[in-house]
């Protein structure tokens, strides 16, 4: 029995260090936007925010680091870090499950990443007193690259 189980545990070990040498053929998905008020947008956004590359839904074209005059429905929190370089002109933030829109002029993550966000122009209907206020965030960790695959993890 004990041979058995000794087999085993080599016959395993063996086939993980075969499929680790060959190497993942995952790939990264890209997060689409797609800005339309009709689809959710919240993981692609915070993404954006935090300066991963986002491509927009409707035509596969890569979302600059300015987004002007779209309306994004959300259905969590959207989360800006500092020194991202993203702005966001002429936009609606629509929960509609809340009954809350956000909208305006502007928000700007600038370069600084100890500067915070500046949001000029907003409107918040909805919304509690303390929405919309910076606050200090984690430390960004390096991103995870088997998030946002196509592959299982376990």
């Amino acid at each position: 029995m004990l041979r058995l189980a000794a087999y085993i545990l080599v016959a395993v070990i063996t086939a993980t260090s075969a499929s680790a040498a060959t190497g993942s053929k995952c790939t990264m998905t890209a997060q689409v936007l797609w800005g339309d008020g009709a689809h959710d947008d919240t993981a692609a956004l915070n993404g954006w925010f935090s300066g991963d590359p986002v491509s927009w839904a409707q035509t596969g074209e890569a979302v600059g680091s300015q987004i002007v005059g779209h309306v994004f429905r959300l259905k969590g929190a959207v989360f800006i870090p500092s020194g991202t370089g993203r702005s966001l002109e002429r936009f609606e933030l629509v929960w509609p499950e809340r009954r809350e829109r956000v909208s305006g002029g502007s928000i700007r993550a600038g370069n600084d990443p100890d500067k915070p966000p500046v949001a000029v122009g907003i409107v918040k209907i909805g919304a509690g007193p303390n929405e919309g206020m910076p606050f200090p965030g984690p430390d960004p960790h390096p991103a995870d690259r088997r998030i946002g695959t196509d592959c299982l993890v376990s």
